[in-house]
């Protein structure tokens, strides 16, 4: 169901807390391995390449800004590896301000069963994505932000898009969509979820990324062979995308 095995390390979590879903990423073909501390998970790293990084929020004996730095550094084994940082509900919020600062994911201790092997294989394909910096039409109905306003997408992948604004949405808000590729004049319907904002410090681009939930009748087939021969070809003609907050 996840394809090839991949190689996962657990940080700073408690033993009984891994041994209570160690079985599910398993099942999922993600080996496991346990490390109680940064310290230890930075000496495993330095030997072994991990596809995937599970982190407790916050770590026991390092600041987590600190150990996203050395995981991300350059010639770490874990440069590209997906790393999801698992804050109780209280300290979520503040988790969160680490995505796009080395951490891809925030999840729940409640969220580990359902959720954490779905979202480690999102994060281990890495779907390549096409530069797509069409216009988009954004359609706010709920205050303060109520209005329309106009901005572009900066790329599109199988997965989601990164749009271009000043304005942003808070994390979880869910965004209906139309995007009109090239080579087809009926968009693509569908309905998407904001999953980060971007870091003007850390990135050229401001803005939102959002990650697709579902799209209308057939469109997610359409949708996939219009990228699929966009990302063999040059010079494609940009698209139009219209997205709506979804009540």
């Amino acid at each position: 169901m996840y394809g090839a095995q991949r190689n996962t390390l657990v940080v700073g979590l408690g033993r009984e807390s891994f041994d209570s879903f160690v079985n599910v990423l398993r099942a999922a073909k993600f080996h496991a391995e346990y490390e109680p501390t940064t310290t230890s998970a930075l000496e495993a790293i330095g030997f072994l390449p991990f596809d995937a990084i599970v982190a407790a929020f916050p770590l026991p004996d390092m600041e987590m800004q600190d150990f996203l730095d050395l995981v991300r550094k350059e010639g770490s084994n874990c440069r590209k590896a997906g790393v999801v940082l698992i804050a109780p509900q209280d300290l979520f919020e503040q988790a969160q301000q680490f995505l796009g600062r080395g951490a891809n994911r925030v999840l729940t201790p409640e969220d580990l069963t359902d959720q954490l092997p779905h979202v480690l294989s999102r994060l281990c394909e890495v779907p390549p994505r096409v530069a797509l910096r069409g216009r988009l039409r954004l359609e706010v109905g709920l205050a303060p932000r109520a209005g329309r306003l106009t901005c572009h997408t900066e790329n599109v992948s199988s997965t989601g898009m990164l749009i271009r604004s000043d304005r942003t949405y808070p994390i979880g808000t869910q965004l209906s969509f139309e995007l009109t590729m090239p080579g087809d004049s009926t968009p693509i319907r569908g309905l998407a979820v904001v999953v980060r904002r971007t870091l003007e410090e850390r990135e050229t681009v401001s803005g939102f990324a959002v990650q697709y939930l579902s799209f209308h009748d057939d469109d997610k087939t359409r949708f996939r062979h219009l990228l699929t021969r966009l990302l063999g070809a040059s010079g494609a003609s940009e698209p139009e995308v219209n997205l709506v907050p979804h009540e």
